[in-house]
């Protein structure tokens, strides 16, 4: 493609060099990933500078260069004022600027994106739209399953994402957007039909460092810039601030909301839960609705609230939303009911405060036993969390087992040994057990037929990262074969 073709809609403040004959086929911005005729990004990073690696991209075949500033090489540039939104805006035009053929439905929030971004895909189908989906658990092109890289893509692999789906005949594309995401505007120039706001609590405080600056990040997403409608949670206090300072402002921004305890467009009432459904009446815009789904909890509750608002929203046939939302399967990794001999076992996802409260909160509602609840927080992450998420273990739960999770390079010890403290405030029964599958071991061993054990935050992770090497591992396999291994010592000694 030719470089006018590529750098249409962008401000350029100079263009070094002679252009004219140069054809690119191919976009980078990590010089392990240039291909033939390359236009390489220097993007300024928190730790490392791509201008600094603006020799080696060059000797690795890039023909050319998006800079910030002019650099002293014998080099073909585009000088930019921000090269991470010219990478977004240069990688839509690259790839043809597919997302204005497709609608775009974009997820915000701590919490809830990845089984929103599922109930959405269902209801969707429901009314028979081709679905995308770009997330945690990974991006689904037609049906096809692709494994996660990002959350949310970036712009490069984002527009190639949604330039296969235009070839596959998406209708729509139901995507996670993260708060990195949005700080590194790696969604620079995309405009979504809607956007949502699923609730915001902490996380990420280790690259944020306050929640005020996490939640403005949000925040951002937000606005008519990215999003020509928006659906917010006005039961989340975030969400509910954000609808009245809009309404204030009088900034004609398009608000749909939902909640449960709030006035709002859409609501639930008459609800009620188990280990295998709930029941509730869908008040959808003044229209009523009696449904059964197997999604659990009242958290989930709020994610169908919310993948309800954004369809009626776009004008989609309501039976079909009743449809999508009955037929709904449990995402992988998320409120995973497993039956076991000896008790049962909740695999779930939650890795922040509010996931851990919310998964731990609605467990103790239907379990008639005792809840054990095992969980540990990743390392290089926010270490803030990590005795919160212990006092909320402790004050939920009846036994505690702490683990190891994903430690990165940090000292699992430590991890462990700050989750700790705050168990400890609460007084709980605990146990520390680094290794993962034993600490899952003794949890199985210490279950009885009416008890519940919460294993937390992995969810469908197929692997530890461990001193920065991801080993092979699932928490789902683990609970089944230390079950089944278990079970035949049992048997073995009743023999």
């Amino acid at each position: 493609m030719e470089i006018s073709n590529i750098i249409k809609n962008q401000k350029i403040i100079k263009m070094i060099g002679n252009f004219e004959n140069v054809n690119i086929q191919s976009l980078a911005c990590d010089t392990k990933n240039i291909g033939e005729n390359c236009l390489f990004f220097c993007l300024k990073g928190t730790i490392c500078d791509g201008h600094d690696f603006s020799k080696l991209a060059l000797k690795n075949g890039a023909v050319a260069l998006v800079v910030e500033q002019p650099l002293d090489i014998d080099a073909l540039q585009i000088v930019v004022e921000n090269s991470r939104q010219a990478m977004s805006v240069m990688a839509s035009n690259f790839f043809e600027n597919p997302q204005n053929k497709l609608k775009l439905i974009g997820i915000t929030g701590t919490n809830g994106k990845t089984t929103t971004t599922y109930i959405l895909q269902s209801i969707l189908k429901s009314a028979g739209l081709k679905v995308g989906v770009i997330g945690t658990i990974g991006v689904v092109v037609d049906n096809v399953n692709l494994p996660a890289t990002l959350t949310t893509p970036d712009p490069i692999e984002f527009q190639k994402i949604l330039s296969e789906m235009v070839k596959k005949n998406v209708d729509v594309v139901v995507m996670e957007v993260s708060a990195h995401a949005i700080k590194f505007d790696k969604l620079f120039g995309i405009k979504f039909d809607v956007g949502v706001l699923t609730n915001i609590t902490q996380d990420h405080l280790d690259f944020f460092k306050t929640f005020d600056n996490y939640k403005n990040t949000k925040l951002q997403f937000l606005n008519s810039n990215f999003c020509k409608q928006v659906v917010i949670n006005i039961d989340d206090e975030s969400g509910k601030n954000f609808v009245l300072a809009s309404v204030k402002s009088n900034n004609n921004l398009n608000i749909n909301t939902f909640g449960l305890n709030n006035p709002c467009d859409v609501f639930a009432f008459d609800f009620s839960f188990s280990f295998d459904k709930t029941k509730f009446c869908l008040n959808l815009f003044d229209e009523i609705y009696e449904i059964e789904t197997s999604l659990i909890g009242k958290f989930n509750l709020y994610n169908i609230l919310a993948s309800c608002t954004v369809c009626k929203v776009l004008n989609i046939n309501s039976n079909a939303i009743v449809d999508g939302v009955k037929n709904m399967k449990a995402v992988a990794g998320r409120f995973n009911v497993i039956n076991l001999k000896n008790g049962t076992v909740v695999l779930d996802f939650a890795h922040t405060p509010d996931g851990l409260k919310n998964i731990l909160s609605s467990v103790k509602e239907l379990c008639c036993g005792k809840v054990f609840s095992l969980f540990g927080c990743g390392g290089n992450r926010d270490a803030l969390k990590r005795p919160i998420m212990g006092k909320i273990s402790g004050t939920l739960a009846d036994f505690t087992i702490i683990t190891s999770d994903n430690p990165r390079l940090e000292n699992p010890e430590k991890i462990i040994s700050e989750i700790e403290s705050g168990v400890k405030e609460t007084d709980a029964e605990y146990i520390c057990v680094e290794n993962r599958v034993e600490a899952i071991n003794f949890a199985l061993r210490q279950l009885t037929k009416n008890d519940v054990l919460v294993v937390s935050g992995k969810g469908a992770e197929n692997y530890l990262d461990i001193g920065g090497v991801k080993y092979p591992y699932s928490d789902y396999d683990t609970i089944i074969q230390e079950s089944e291994k278990i079970n035949k010592e049992e048997s073995s000694f009743k023999w």
